[in-house]
């Protein structure tokens, strides 16, 4: 690659590539180990981390008529934050609780269906749903370790917002 040297003797082109500068030790990143998730919820399918124990909606945001969830599997319930999955296009679907906007989640590693993310609700009264994850537990098992490894791909999604067992909440 040629490039101008703009001396005052000459201004001609040089063959020599320009050499940039060397990177100051200080502004050097040291790799380190991602956070942990303690008592991670990871795909049935294929271990990828998926939820945690500590974002389950809170029971405090949660109307006491609708404590319990239901999804095409069994039970459900809500997270505020999912990692690894995929989003899919939202669509308008009738629940029993009225109409609600809502997006597919599926794993982010195996493409096996999850649950829904609640985009919108229709109804007022089902407005406190907006934005959290709707995640079947059948398709969920409990981390068998006390913390699992966040593994968060850039190209999977972070939304905001089971086990083999009975898992009540």
């Amino acid at each position: 690659m040629n490039t101008f040297n703009n001396s005052p003797s000459t201004s001609r082109l040089s063959p020599l590539p320009r050499k940039l500068p060397a990177v100051p030790l200080e502004s050097r990143r040291i790799s380190r180990p991602l956070p942990t998730i303690p008592r991670a919820l990871i795909c049935k399918k294929c271990s990828t981390c998926i939820t945690s124990h500590n974002v389950l909606l809170p029971l405090s945001s949660i109307p006491s008529d609708s404590r319990s969830f239901k999804g095409f599997s069994g039970k459900a319930s809500l997270f505020t934050e999912t990692y690894n999955v995929t989003l899919a296009k939202a669509g308008v679907q009738l629940m029993a609780t009225g109409a609600h906007t809502m997006q597919e989640i599926t794993c982010g590693t195996c493409s096996s269906y999850l649950g829904w993310k609640i985009v919108r609700a229709h109804e007022k009264s089902e407005s406190w749903k907006d934005g959290h994850c709707l995640l079947e537990l059948e398709n969920l098992l409990v981390q068998s370790e006390s913390t699992a490894p966040l593994n968060i791909s850039s190209n999977h999604r972070r939304t905001s917002s089971g086990s083999e067992t009975d898992i009540s909440y």
